[in-house]
């Protein structure tokens, strides 16, 4: 789903649970520097936590009241965006997937009838998790943002790979994707520069841009930087007008590489000679047959699958493989449940009993890679 505001976009980080005055002050103040997105804080806004303090039932009434500030604020002048808090679940399994997906649908839905025009989720920890939000976006119909946080080898805290989740989350229909940093600014600005060759969407840059100068601002735009969430004080007219004014606005690249595969961990350029290796079966054994897989002849691994559980054993499993991987099935609905389980982005084997048609489709519909 395109991102269809204005670029470049610049916004501010707010806290879960600002103070009303306090609030509209930030937006007064961010308005008149010249940004234009506002976040509403409804990042805080969860079912968990307000069942801690016994008001789970005012869920969607809290998450209406934070949208009507908002929007109230930014008038004509700035798009409003709903923020979305990760689920806070420490590894991804496919037997959650389904969970995720609803638990963000409601909550994405809710934003957007209340005035949402964007959607952002911020620091989740694994890909699968980012795949459910996109998914529950693609159904409310609203575009999505996503932003790791990232340490200076691209990797979160869950050791999943910021290109890999880039390659994925575009191909599925993020409208845009982004990072933030803790080693600064210079770390950020080399990140998105390896990047930027392989997006189709555009960068988010994430950080504390208060005090940049400008060839810090110049050196985050001609990485490809074109949406800007500041973390620390309200940037001044002058840095906004720098940015406004530099050029920064995302334009896809003929030479931009579309046949990326990946998984959670790792991003695999693919060339045309793809050589698969004899079909592996989906067993419980899986993940120590990937793992022995070391025949330099090959370049990709061929994973068999007959069943929904295979394609369970497989996204639970397919991280531990050093290659990208190709499924190949004779069964429609368990091809599409690999594709809608998996952690990254898929190759799907064509020479199997399924409509070249109905895999299209498919590949379509999850982002994945026929061949």
């Amino acid at each position: 789903m395109n991102l269809s505001l204005s670029l470049p976009l610049i916004g501010e980080s707010v806290s879960a649970d600002p103070d009303g005055e306090e609030l509209a002050e930030k937006y007064k103040k961010s308005l008149e520097a010249g940004e234009n997105l506002l976040l509403a804080p409804t990042e805080g806004i969860t079912h968990k936590r307000l069942d801690e303090i016994s008001r789970d039932d005012e869920f969607s009434r809290l998450c209406r009241e934070a949208m009507k500030k908002t929007e109230k604020a930014a008038g004509k002048y700035a798009a409003v965006c709903g923020l979305i808090a990760p689920s806070g679940i420490e590894e991804y399994n496919s037997g959650i997937f389904e969970s995720l997906y609803f638990d963000y649908l409601e909550k994405i839905t809710v934003l957007k009838d209340a005035g949402a025009k964007l959607i952002l989720l911020k620091n989740a920890g694994s890909l699968g998790e980012m795949r459910a939000a996109v998914f529950a976006s693609e159904t409310a119909d609203i575009p999505i943002c996503i932003i790791m946080d990232v340490d200076e080898d691209g990797k979160n805290q869950n050791g999943t790979d910021y290109i890999a989740s880039l390659i994925t989350l575009q191909a599925l229909g993020a409208a845009a994707f982004g990072i933030s940093c803790i080693d600064g600014i210079y770390t950020l600005t080399e990140l998105l520069g390896k990047a930027f060759p392989h997006a189709e969407i555009p960068l988010i840059a994430s950080g504390n841009f208060s005090k940049l100068n400008e060839k810090e601002i110049s050196g985050l735009i001609e990485s490809g930087a074109s949406v800007f969430l500041n973390s620390g004080d309200v940037m001044d007219k002058e840095t906004i007008s720098l940015i406004k004014h530099s050029g920064s606005k995302f334009e896809i690249s003929t030479e931009k590489d579309s046949n990326a595969a990946a998984i959670d961990r790792e991003a695999f350029f693919l060339f045309d000679d793809l050589v698969l290796s004899e079909p592996i079966d989906c067993s419980y054994g899986l993940a120590e047959d990937i793992i022995d897989l070391d025949d330099e002849t090959v370049n990709s691994v061929c994973i068999e699958l007959f069943t929904a559980d295979d394609a369970a054993l497989l996204a639970d499993n397919a991280s531990m493989t050093k290659l990208p991987v190709t499924v190949r099935t004779n069964d429609p609905v368990t091809l599409e449940a690999a594709l809608r389980y998996f952690q990254g982005r898929l190759i799907i084997d064509t020479s199997c009993e399924i409509d070249y048609d109905i895999l299209k489709q498919l590949a379509e519909k999850y982002g994945a890679i026929l061949y």
